[in-house]
Parts: C-alpha cells; sequence; structure tokens
C-alpha cells in the first residue's frame, strides 16, 4: 500500500457482530455466514491477531464482543468477562508471535461497552 506512517487496524469484530442473524458467540470466538456468498468463517482472539500481522499492522485491536442494544445487565457483564477473556487469550498469542517479528507492533484492548454502568 506504500504507506510510510503507522497502520491501525481492527480486529473486525465490529463487523462480524453487526451480522446479528448470520453469527454465533462462543467461548472459542465468533462463526460467521458471509452475508455475500454464504461461506462460513471463524474469527478467535488468536486468528484476528494473525491476520492483523499479516497485513503489517502497526497497531492491532483485539477481537470484543459488541453488543447489542439494549441488553440485560447480566448479557452485559457476561460479554465484558468475554471480551477480557479474549483479549488475554490474544495478548498471550500476540506475545509469541511478535517474538518473529523485528518490527516494533502494540496490541490494544477494546471495549465496546453498554449503558448499563458496569
Amino acid at each position: 500500500m506504500s504507506w510510510p506512517n503507522a497502520i491501525l487496524t481492527d480486529s473486525g469484530g465490529f463487523q462480524v457482530f453487526s451480522l446479528s442473524g448470520l453469527r454465533k458467540i462462543t467461548e472459542q470466538g465468533v462463526v460467521f455466514q458471509s452475508h455475500l456468498d454464504g461461506d462460513l468463517h471463524t474469527f478467535t482472539p488468536e486468528s484476528t491477531v494473525d491476520a492483523q500481522l499479516a497485513f503489517g499492522s502497526d497497531i492491532l485491536m483485539v477481537l470484543d464482543e459488541c453488543t447489542e442494544y439494549p441488553v440485560s445487565h447480566e448479557f452485559a457483564r457476561e460479554s465484558m468477562h468475554r471480551t477480557l477473556r479474549w483479549a488475554r487469550q490474544a495478548h498471550e498469542h500476540f506475545r509469541r508471535r511478535i517474538v518473529e517479528s523485528p518490527a516494533p507492533h502494540a496490541l490494544f484492548p477494546i471495549v465496546q461497552g453498554s449503558t448499563d454502568g458496569l
């Protein structure tokens, strides 16, 4: 792409979660069906790190669960905890992967949040 400055990429979590009728959230990640051709795809905390590193990203975002609005307090709480577990998995994987890379990279967590005051 010939961009000489830092590149920030997203895990794709928001885009996947916008496909509400075509996705299934599990502890391992998200399985979703393409709205274009019906193919199944899986995003895990690790696979999204791998994809972003393959893009040559300098700043990577971890996979998070983006909740719909409105949700119950309990749903928002579980979503937050799942996102934290995914962030830990992504960070562990990221630390193993960057040992192989001479270029500097940074991994950032993201939490979409809720209006429940968690």
